[in-house]
Parts: C-alpha cells; sequence; structure tokens
C-alpha cells in the first residue's frame, strides 16, 4: 500500500517537472526519459505482482506504439519527449488508464487550443494533467 501511494507520488512529480520543463523551454532532455522508464519499471517489478507488471509492459508498448505512429504521420511536428513521455504513462498507468489519461489530456489541449486560438500547444502538460488524475482515481 505505501509503496503504491509512493510509485503515484514519485511518477505524479515527476510528471510535474516534465510539464514545467516543456512549457519553460519547449523541450525535454532524453535523458529523463532514459532514467524515468527503467526507474518506474523496476519500481513496478518489486512493487507489483506478474499479472500488473505484464499490464505495464502492455501499457508502455501501446504508448510507445500509438505515439510513434502519431509522431511519423504528423510528419515529425509531435516531439520526441511526447512519445517517451506517452510510454512512461502507459507503463505507469497501464493500458486502460492511459486511455483515460490521454482523453483527459486530449479535452484539456482542444480547450487550450480554442480559448487561447493557438495552434500549436505544448502537450506534455496536458498528458501529464491527465496521468496525475488518473493515477489519483485509479482503483
Amino acid at each position: 500500500m505505501l509503496a503504491g501511494v509512493l510509485f503515484k507520488t514519485l511518477f505524479a512529480v515527476f510528471s510535474m517537472l516534465i510539464a514545467l520543463a516543456d512549457i519553460k523551454k519547449g523541450e525535454l532532455p532524453r535523458i529523463a526519459f532514459v532514467i524515468a522508464i527503467p526507474f518506474f519499471f523496476i519500481f513496478k517489478i518489486l512493487l507489483d505482482d506478474q499479472l500488473s507488471i505484464q499490464n505495464s509492459l502492455t501499457g508502455l508498448l501501446l504508448g510507445l506504439a500509438i505515439f510513434l505512429f502519431a509522431f511519423f504521420i504528423s510528419g515529425k511536428k509531435l516531439g520526441l519527449a511526447d512519445v517517451w513521455y506517452s510510454a512512461l504513462m502507459g507503463l505507469a498507468l497501464g493500458p486502460w488508464y492511459w486511455y483515460a489519461a490521454m482523453g483527459i489530456a486530449c479535452i484539456g489541449g482542444i480547450v487550450y487550443m480554442l480559448v487561447l486560438r493557438r495552434r500549436r500547444i505544448p502537450f506534455i502538460p496536458f498528458m501529464a494533467m491527465g496521468a496525475i488524475v488518473v493515477s489519483i482515481i485509479q482503483v
């Protein structure tokens, strides 16, 4: 129980830091994901049972595959950091909760675009918002 709360807290803190960096600089160092993905995966292995680990790997591959596809389809207008963060979200949340978090992120991004009348937005802050909300309400 306590380890699960610690996992969610560390994931939320990492998500907020990544979102702030994306807003301020518009780019993120890949080393953050090179360290974070194995760290959270090892944490998951130590924390969870075999079924949950398979669920996390499925989420990681789902988030990675969908965003890599979008990265190439968009003509590389989507950032690679979005791809890596999507994979991390899938790892942390699992595939079904990944979909819920992306739904929240898309709604937030659309509202932001409509209100501020912008065509390009930093999407990681919205992804982080969706991931944190889903992580908090996740059963």
